[in-house]
């Protein structure tokens, strides 16, 4: 490894490692940065090559390690740094199984990892790191879920007792908070995977941005409307999900991460359908506004409507019948 790249490597791991450390502030901009602990790792990885990102994700473990205990710092490690620097190291994995490390936007013949087959391992990741955080809670799922109810009814019955009662549908005039604490740990828990999919993603597509913006990228910057194809094995996860849901414990928690964050994915995809049937269209930046204001302000619905579209494309490739076939082969 060359001097600056063990140089880089090593400053992207203690910045990295400081934004872990902010949380411990307790302040919104302390875990909004806390959210950010993987970015430093994805930038290095991509701009540099993996292998200064995997020196930045051991040196940020080791300094949160140190400054903490050894707990904190295998958390570090396995769930920010390494997961990050694995998605970098596929990003510039080249059809020939070769990671191209060299600056440049790539040659028009090289066939990069596919975007929706990187989601997927987003999304994988994604689950196995809930998994893992609620086993740490009970290793039976009785434990973890009474745990969790106790958490959340200490939040509710404690500070935030009377603002809860406050609340039209919630305490005393509405839904006991035992019931939300069930429903939290039940049901919000494992569908927090989906969220932390759509935050990796958005890490992923930040660091790239930066990276070729310094020139630095490998590859050029993909079409995400037109490159973002999810592989049809993604139905299978989902037919999984669903044949594993009528069990308790365990497997019905597995079941809800799995479906969560395939229905992001699906949305994610829906949404890019969206951009390529309306492009040739006048209006086109009007009706996509409106698009974006309605995930704003019903987000559900919104989200729901653009994951069954997202499913259609999966089923009948939409957008390339729109452009005619000229879209990149599923799956590759």
């Amino acid at each position: 490894m060359k001097r600056g790249d063990f140089l880089i490597g090593v400053g992207a791991g203690l910045v990295s490692a400081v934004l872990f450390a902010t949380v411990i502030r307790g302040s919104l901009a302390g875990i909004l940065l806390f959210y950010l602990t993987p970015l430093p790792v994805a930038i290095v990885s991509l701009g540099w090559n993996h292998r200064a990102g995997l020196l930045a994700s051991f040196v940020g473990a080791i300094a949160v390690g140190l400054v903490f205990d050894l707990q904190s710092g295998l958390m570090f490690a396995l769930a920010f740094s390494l997961p990050i620097w694995w998605l970098a190291f596929l990003t510039l994995l080249a059809r020939d199984g070769v990671a191209s490390e060299a600056p440049g936007k790539g040659s028009a013949d090289i066939h990069w990892y596919p975007l929706g087959s990187l989601a997927l391992w987003v999304a994988g990741i994604s689950v196995v790191l809930t998994l893992a955080g609620a086993l740490m809670l009970g290793p039976s799922y009785e434990v973890y879920h009474a745990t969790v109810e106790k958490l959340v009814e200490g939040v509710f019955n404690g500070g935030l007792a009377g603002e809860i009662d406050g609340l039209p549908g919630v305490g005393a005039n509405g839904v006991p908070v035992e019931d939300v604490a069930r429903f939290v740990a039940s049901v919000v828990v494992p569908m927090s995977a989906a969220a932390s999919t759509l935050l990796t993603l958005v890490i992923m597509l930040v660091a790239a941005k930066l990276v070729a913006l310094s020139g630095r990228l490998p590859r050029a910057l993909p079409r995400i409307a037109r490159e973002f194809e999810l592989p049809r094995v993604t139905l299978l996860g989902l037919f999984a999900s669903f044949a594993i849901a009528p069990f308790g414990g365990w497997p019905r928690f597995v079941a809800l991460a799995l479906a969560a964050t395939i229905a992001m994915l699906l949305a994610m995809q829906g949404l890019a359908t969206v951009h390529v049937l309306v492009w040739r269209i006048a209006a086109r930046p009007l009706i996509l506004g409106m698009g974006y204001a309605m995930i704003v302000v019903a987000e559900p619905w919104t989200v729901g409507a653009l994951a069954v579209l997202g499913l259609a494309e999966l089923v009948f490739s939409l957008r390339a019948r729109s452009l005619g076939g000229h879209l990149s082969t599923r799956g590759e």
